[in-house]
């Protein structure tokens, strides 16, 4: 049986938290086409996978010293965001908000750690906690009836990055990879998208 928790849903919700459309529905990676780079919210939702073990909430672990510890939610780009992709970690306060550096893979060194946890704690709750959002303060609207609601089928946890220009994605193509924890430590398969944006 497959250890982790599977992504049931990765993609970005407009200013008015509708989900925008991917490019070609069909296409996979789905496209998301942006006319900037700022000014959306990634969406990544989580589901149980074959173990049925429940999915993390956690969305900031971190050790400068040890690249095994990681959050639940584990993301990377393939690109750096923003102008000033520092190598300080969840550089995150009004002031000195910082940029995040791309990793390639998830390989378990401190640079990719490190990178993980900077994208990751940007991914809060309603209470501005770096944690997954249960299902009464998910942060996208559905088109059939503008109701808060997660997007994905079956989906337990939401996490939400609003994307600033502080650390806003660079023009052309970046794609963005997820993997997600269950309660035993086990990952899921990864899932990813890819942001254009057009200026």
């Amino acid at each position: 049986m497959r250890p982790g928790p599977d992504v049931s849903f990765l993609g970005i919700a407009r200013p008015n938290d509708f989900l925008d459309d991917p490019v070609d529905p069909a296409a996979e990676p789905k496209i998301y086409e942006r006319p900037f780079g700022s000014n959306f919210t990634v969406v990544v939702e989580g589901k149980p996978g074959p173990s049925r073990r429940p999915v993390g909430r956690s969305a900031f672990n971190y050790d400068p010293f040890d690249p095994s510890v990681r959050p639940d939610l584990q993301i990377i780009v393939s690109n750096p965001l923003g102008h000033n992709p520092t190598r300080r970690v969840c550089d995150n306060t009004p002031g000195q908000i910082g940029g995040v550096p791309a990793s390639m893979s998830f390989g378990e060194t401190q640079l990719i750690s490190d990178a993980i946890n900077d994208f990751a704690c940007r991914f809060v709750n309603g209470s501005n906690e770096p944690v997954g959002r249960a299902a009464g303060e998910a942060c996208t609207r559905l088109s059939d009836d503008g109701e808060q609601r997660f997007a994905g089928e079956g989906s337990t946890v939401q996490f939400c990055a609003t994307i600033p220009v502080d650390f806003a994605f660079p023009p052309g193509e970046t794609v963005v990879t997820v993997r997600l924890r269950d309660a035993s430590g086990a990952t899921g398969p990864p899932a990813s998208v890819i942001v254009r944006v057009r200026q």
